[in-house]
């Protein structure tokens, strides 16, 4: 078990995301491998498979590192990969669900989707901290999540609008010829590699800074809420879970 973890907003999350990617910079190597997999997948579709078991392996990974890093922990990235590599069925599992759920909420005039992608999103760093099942990790996500929506949006968007602005700096390039355009793709891939390891990061960090409460919550215990009190908690609009 990890020490109580200060809580922080979106930035400050993703600020310390940042600083333990600059200690772990071969996170980015692996996350690019997965950006090259996934395009190579648009034109072979096995590929996209492969691409997405990458991506549920190396951001548990990152998972493990963000844990580590809390701790004040060298992250041994050879006993991560091992630990996932046993809760890949797991991943798995919850990434069906993930996926249908949001598919589905999107598919509901958008919001709902939204709205379920960020309640369930902390179900795999879930499994792979604290060896949670399939079932439990999503139950776990589904409590923990409530009054850190507005969080898990805030580190969202701020990861999406990096690479918005990075894209749109590099269109010139894009326009330039084939040397150039190659690097614009290149310099785009890199950023995404960047960005999606501190995103991982980040959302392990918003696990674990309240995973405590919402495994109380988990395990059965029960208070009464007035309605108004318990929208208040969902999104988060009290000093501790903030943007």
């Amino acid at each position: 078990m990890t020490d109580h973890v200060p809580r922080k907003d979106s930035v400050g999350t993703m600020g310390d995301a940042f600083d333990w990617l600059r200690r772990n910079p071969v996170l980015v190597a692996l996350f690019f491998l997965v950006g090259v997999v996934d395009a190579v997948g648009q034109e072979a579709w096995p590929f996209a498979i492969v691409g997405a078991l990458l991506m549920l392996y190396f951001g548990g990974i990152a998972h493990l590192v963000a844990r580590d890093e809390l701790r004040g922990a060298e992250p041994d990235l050879g006993a991560a990969s091992v630990r996932v590599l046993g809760r890949m069925l797991s991943l798995v599992a919850i990434l069906v669900v993930y996926a249908i759920s949001v598919v589905v909420g999107l598919l509901l005039l958008i919001l709902p989707g939204i709205y379920l992608a960020l309640r369930l999103s902390l179900a795999f760093p879930a499994c792979v901290i604290d060896d949670r099942g399939a079932v439990e990790s999503l139950s776990t996500s589904w409590e923990v999540a409530k009054g850190n929506l507005l969080k898990l949006l805030g580190i969202t968007l701020i990861a999406f609008f990096v690479i918005l602005v990075a894209a749109i700096f590099a269109v010139p390039f894009a326009g330039a010829g084939a040397p150039f355009l190659l690097a614009y793709v290149l310099l785009v891939a890199v950023i995404s590699a960047a960005l999606q390891p501190i995103v991982e990061m980040a959302y392990a960090r918003v696990y674990l800074e309240n995973r405590d409460d919402g495994a109380s919550d988990v395990a059965g215990a029960t208070r009464h809420e007035e309605p108004d009190d318990r929208r208040r908690e969902e999104w988060g609009t009290g000093d501790d879970a903030n943007w």
